[in-house]
């Protein structure tokens, strides 16, 4: 910074002399010279700001997906004729970063910075600004494990936007970049750059969630369903902010597919 001062100093005295050509070319030496110092600060300001802004980032589309239709769920009153629509909360996110993670084992996790302190239970979903990316598994008080959708027992429900038709989304243990879609009919025809997102049968996903695009398929002889490659829209390897979701009526649709269970066990 006194450097800084100095060479300012010294160009305001030349251009006050009145010196021609040596004054104007120290002049201009000291110009660069302080211009690289006035970037050089800029720099470290906005790297220093840079998580600010990311975190930022981050709460800002966290309480825009809390006012996404498919976070809400429709009540009709049809018992009294009322034709008012009433829209009751389904699901709302919990921000957290990712602190540590595991793309290449047969078996991945992510752990967060967040845990019950935070409302964070077991069994939640997890996403990130791009798509899936996991189910809680354990929590502490400040901190929760996910399981990948990178893992062996990983199944995921989704649906191919264009053709209505669902499958499971399971991982081969290849490559974090893409997963594969079992038991989806091949009765009906499907293409390369399909989009694939969740399909909301899951209570711990919303509807509509991004996967990512077909890659490339197979139908499977004798079955009637095609193998599905998809590329993932989410970058796991690259993944740091995440939103935890909590279902409101999760433990009420538990309970009934519980029931349905034991039924069927009778």
């Amino acid at each position: 910074m006194f450097l800084f001062l100095l060479l300012e100093g010294v160009s305001i005295y030349l251009v006050s002399l009145g010196q021609s050509r040596q004054g104007s070319y120290v002049v201009s030496v000291a110009n660069n010279i302080s211009g690289g110092f006035y970037g050089f600060f800029d720099d470290i300001n906005s790297y220093f700001y840079l998580k600010s802004k990311n975190e930022a980032l981050v709460k800002e589309n966290m309480e825009l997906r809390k006012q996404l239709k498919t976070s809400y769920v429709k009540f009709v009153n049809s018992s009294h004729q009322q034709t008012d629509t009433i829209y009751r909360q389904r699901f709302t996110f919990i921000d957290a970063k990712v602190i540590s993670k595991t793309v290449n084992k047969r078996n991945n996790f992510f752990m967060l910075d967040k845990g019950r302190m935070s409302g964070v239970e077991k069994d939640m979903g997890v996403i990130a600004p791009d798509g899936v990316v996991g189910v809680v598994v354990k929590t502490t008080q400040n901190f929760s494990l996910v399981m990948s959708v990178l893992h062996q027992d990983s199944k995921l429900n989704v649906r191919n936007t264009r053709t209505k038709t669902t499958g499971t989304l399971v991982w081969s243990g290849k490559s974090y970049l893409t997963g594969r879609i079992i038991d989806m009919p091949s009765s009906i025809a499907i293409k390369k750059g399909d989009t694939i997102v969740t399909s909301g049968f899951s209570t711990d996903f919303p509807e509509g969630i991004m996967v990512g695009t077909v890659k490339n398929f197979s139908k499977e002889t004798g079955t009637g369903f095609y193998n599905v490659d998809v590329n993932f829209s989410t970058d796991y390897n690259k993944l740091e902010y995440v939103y935890v979701i909590k279902n409101f009526f999760k433990i009420e649709q538990d309970a009934i597919m519980d029931s349905i269970d034991k039924e069927g066990e009778k």
